[in-house]
């Protein structure tokens, strides 16, 4: 019993664990996100809009996931929102 008990320790998310994982995954869409702008010139149009709709299905996640409504409600909205800046970007710009 003490054995499996340990196993599931590894695997359980604490709060503060949870708080981490979220910083992490809103700097790495802070860096995308930069990347694209510094190097949109080796970038087309429909990669930019393809990262584009990876943001906005990556807010209607945050919109599923219970915990990312509970302790930060407006991230899908300004997901969703970044997403379709990004799509219009690289529907605007010529190839």
């Amino acid at each position: 019993m003490e054995a499996r008990d340990s196993f599931y320790q590894l695997f359980s998310l604490t709060e503060m664990g949870f708080k981490i994982i979220s910083l992490l995954i809103i700097l790495i869409i802070v860096i995308g996100i930069i990347s694209i702008f510094v190097y949109r010139n080796r970038l087309s149009g429909k990669k930019i809009m393809f990262f584009g709709a990876e943001l906005i299905l990556l807010g209607f996640i945050f919109n599923v996931i219970q915990d990312f409504k509970i302790y930060m409600p407006s991230l899908s909205f300004i997901t969703i929102l970044l997403g379709a800046l990004v799509s219009l970007i690289g529907l605007v710009k010529r190839d």
